[in-house]
């Protein structure tokens, strides 16, 4: 659950809260702009925003805050000021979460609706406006928060989710390894031979469809978009291809990857790109083989190297000196 969803909870049931966000980080610090801490009127902490002092600091007077002391700002260098070790420096906005709740409660419901949105937070202090507010927007052209002049802009992103066309033991794998990264997880399969409804009501599993038709999948998920990371990791080649076929010429998802062999995928490359469905650009598009080049074997040790490549996706959005190198075409 991320930091805004805890924040909501926990105020709905009456908790007096504040809020840290980094609004700030200059040269070396140990947290993005945009990372939260929630923070009680005791002093109990949910998360971090970088440790150490800074973090102490940071945590004490948002307890004053969850306590009713007005809205504040910290800037601390992380050397000079409270004897950090990076060298960097990080600036705070630390807030009540109670003055925002029916923001908050509208902010989770487009999260929930997928539907595009902002959440913008103002840093003035400034008591006679809303201190938040969500805009909708016709689309996301950004991923992670960012401040322009004195607001704090979140993207609101619906919640992220891991796809899988498939569901054997690597899928298994890859599937619970995501959910313990905060990954939505849901599994596709027509259940020919029965390991759809073997996973029963797994922890990790969001929802699951009984089939391999996109068709059916986006009847019951929804559209899939870029918040979507797609998996095909099935247990036939055909359907693979065929499951390809279909998604290869969509370029709005996160991440769009192919379990298989280089010969396999190659020859998938050949056939798609004679039938004018593999253009270069698209192909780019494509994580084929699957995963970082880790050497992996095992379905676990193939999962942490989906996952990981999942996580670099997420995080910084290109490509890794791990991942493999293209496939061309079957010769």
């Amino acid at each position: 659950m991320d930091m805004l969803a805890q924040a909501l909870v926990q105020a709905e049931a009456g908790a007096a809260l504040a809020l840290v966000n980094v609004i700030g980080v200059r040269g070396s610090a140990p947290r993005h702009l945009g990372t939260k801490m929630l923070v009680g009127a005791d002093g109990a902490t949910v998360g971090t925003v970088g440790g150490g002092q800074v973090e102490q600091e940071a945590a004490r007077l948002a307890a004053e805050v969850a306590a009713g002391a007005p809205a504040r700002r910290l800037r601390s260098h992380l050397v000079s000021d409270l004897a950090g070790r990076c060298g960097g420096t990080m600036e705070f906005w630390i807030e009540p979460v109670g003055l925002s709740l029916g923001v908050l409660q509208e902010a989770q419901a487009c999260r929930g609706r997928r539907q595009p949105a902002v959440l913008i937070t103002d840093l003035t202090g400034d008591l006679t406006a809303p201190p938040k507010r969500v805009e909708l927007r016709d689309r996301l052209a950004e991923r992670h928060p960012y401040c322009e002049g004195e607001q704090l802009i979140e993207p609101l992103w619906p919640p992220e989710r891991v796809i899988l066309f498939g569901a054997g033991h690597v899928a298994q794998a890859i599937g619970r390894l995501a959910a313990e990264v905060d990954f939505e997880v849901a599994v596709c399969d027509d259940d020919e031979t029965g390991a759809l409804s073997a996973l029963g009501r797994s922890s990790w599993l969001r929802a699951s469809v009984d089939s391999f038709d996109v068709r059916d999948v986006e009847a019951t998920l929804g559209p899939l978009g870029l918040a979507d990371y797609v998996l095909i990791v099935t247990r036939d080649h055909a359907m693979d291809e065929r499951i390809l076929e279909r998604l290869l010429p969509r370029d709005g998802l996160a991440y769009l990857g192919l379990i298989g062999s280089r010969r396999k995928i190659g020859g998938f490359r050949k056939r798609l790109t004679a039938k004018g469905l593999a253009s270069p650009e698209r192909w780019a598009r494509l994580r084929a083989p699957i995963g970082l080049d880790l050497g992996a074997e095992t379905p676990a040790e193939i999962a942490v190297a989906v996952v990981a490549q999942l996580v670099h996706v997420r995080r910084r959005s290109g490509a890794s000196a791990l991942d493999y190198a293209p496939v061309a075409e079957e010769i």
